[in-house]
């Protein structure tokens, strides 16, 4: 792999990887206490505003976080970052990541299939499924490229079609994304209004969102290759409110390393880091806190 045999021992891929081992083992509760929480939440908007004991307003400002908040979870699930690779707790990510992605109807197995092919062709633009918001020049860009839909779903499966497991994964996520516009319709019927505000809207603010912060930002300006393909950035908005996605630099080193760990992995790593002569390394703090992550 390039660049890993380019440091002294001291700091060589082998003890970088045990050092991320070492935070690659807890279970991620908080993880999944935000993913079944935000869920259980935007589902009880409806009756709430249907039945007027809140103003769709409120509602729909809720559904907003909400949707804010749902990828992130399904994300440590799509990492098997629950099962920590027990067979036996497989179901945990699977339904955490199915529940709480019903905020931006989203499937989980389409999730997973092309998170996985981001991970192996990172900033590739002929194979990367995330390409088209990562090489945006401007948020504007972003904003039009979470908007191709069905033509962008089409084009990553011409990709892979060869690939039979991602296909499988593929075709199972568009069905129950079919599902979820049955649903969206036929409530647009019934209740037209607070679909509009409590789903289809909230769902389209949060793809913007986590397209923003999870893509564009962690691999604006990025090369391909390990060390190179994502970026410490810095942000005025505290790191909590963007998922703390300026550490998204150590979970492509390292996705087993769970999200509330990342801090401290990265604390860890940073001599490592700094012997790669990666951009950034240099400021990251030796506390990692809330704002601002690094000054770049």
């Amino acid at each position: 792999m390039e660049g890993l045999d380019q440091v002294s021992e001291e700091f060589s891929f082998e003890k970088e990887k045990e050092i991320a081992r070492s935070f690659s083992k807890r279970f991620q509760w908080e993880m999944m206490l935000i993913g079944v929480g935000q869920a259980t939440m935007w589902l009880s908007l409806w009756p709430l505003v249907i039945n007027g004991y809140i103003s769709l307003g409120f509602g729909s400002f809720l559904a907003v976080i909400c949707a804010c908040f749902a990828y992130l979870p399904s994300h440590e699930a799509q990492h098997g970052n629950f099962s920590r690779g027990n067979p036996k707790r497989r179901w945990i990510d699977s339904f955490v990541s199915h529940y709480t992605l019903i905020t931006i109807m989203f499937p989980h197995d389409l999730m997973r299939c092309t998170h996985m092919k981001h991970h192996a062709y990172t900033n590739n633009p002929e194979k990367d499924p995330d390409y088209d918001t990562a090489s945006a020049k401007s948020i504007w860009e972003v904003i039009v490229a979470t908007q191709a839909g069905i033509t962008k779903y089409q084009a990553i499966a011409d990709n892979f079609s060869s690939d039979a497991a991602f296909m499988k994964s593929f075709n199972k996520g568009v069905a129950i994304g079919m599902i979820y516009r049955v649903i969206l319709l036929t409530l647009v019927v019934i209740f037209p209004l607070e679909t509009l505000l409590l789903w289809w809207m909230p769902s389209k603010v949060g793809i913007i969102y986590l397209s923003t912060f999870f893509s564009w930002y962690p691999h604006y300006q990025t090369d391909t290759g390990r060390y190179k393909d994502t970026r410490f950035w810095s942000h005025w908005m505290p790191r909590f409110l963007n998922h703390s996605m300026q550490l998204h630099f150590v979970h492509h080193l390292h996705p087993g390393i769970g999200h509330y760990d990342e801090p401290k992995a990265i604390e860890a790593l940073k001599p490592f880091l700094i012997a790669r002569k990666v951009p950034g390394a240099e400021d990251i703090p030796d506390r990692v806190k809330y704002n601002p992550l690094i000054k770049l």
